[in-house]
């Protein structure tokens, strides 16, 4: 089981969800809106973190989001920008989006392997170059034009640019709660929208048994493995 999910609130599942009129949609826009600032953060990055890995969906895992340049001060002068590995994957960054025990967003998991990495090739660098009284290296991270965020939907950046539907969606291609779920109220809400079984919903009519569970409408399978 993705460890992203081993968290979830099983007490939550007893909830007994029915099948209601969809319009519940409604009431469950307004609930997400009038949310206290603490939920309303948690929510507005649950969305991010589902907006990026959507994004992700599909692409290779080996596809580099980016690397890292270094240079150093030699003499006075500057040398040119040189590449370093390893570079940042998509692989990364999918196992930084799921497997994290915050719903950590986009830019944040570009941001902790840079943050790593620059750090280790400074130390290198600094301890390999054959300048007397050491060397001043600096690094930068350089988006692949591919994976860059501003190509992008805004919901990877943009917190204000998150929608109470954009969280719906975000929870019912969950197949469970996540971790640190606390709100149970929501449940019976997300029911008639798709949510699965796992949210403790009855099967939906498409579900047949032995088969996994239909991903609803608007939402892409395999958002969460």
């Amino acid at each position: 089981m993705n460890t992203r999910l081993g968290g979830a609130l099983v007490t939550v599942l007893a909830c007994g969800c029915s099948i209601v009129d969809p319009s519940d949609r409604d009431e469950l826009r307004d609930r997400i809106a009038a949310a206290p600032p603490e939920t309303a953060e948690y929510l507005t990055r649950l969305a991010m973190n589902g907006a990026a890995v959507k994004w992700l969906q599909g692409r290779p895992p080996e596809d580099q989001v980016g690397k890292l340049q270094c240079r150093y001060q030699a003499g006075g002068q500057w040398t040119a920008w040189a590449d370093q590995e390893p570079r940042l994957t998509v692989d990364y960054m999918r196992d930084c989006l799921l497997k994290r025990p915050f719903n950590l967003t986009y830019v944040m998991c570009k941001d902790e392997w840079y943050y790593l990495e620059r750090q280790a090739r400074i130390t290198d660098l600094q301890n390999s170059l054959p300048i007397p009284g050491g060397a001043t290296v600096e690094c930068r991270f350089v988006w692949d034009f591919r994976y860059d965020p501003e190509t992008g939907p805004a919901a990877l950046t943009d917190p204000d640019a998150v929608k109470p539907d954009d969280v719906i969606s975000s929870l019912i291609v969950l197949p469970a709660p996540p971790p640190g779920w606390a709100l149970p109220e929501l449940v019976p809400l997300l029911c008639p929208l798709g949510a699965g079984p796992g949210w403790g919903c009855p099967p939906r009519p498409t579900d047949l048994p032995g088969e996994e569970p239909t991903v609803p409408e608007d939402n892409e399978p395999g958002d969460r493995p």
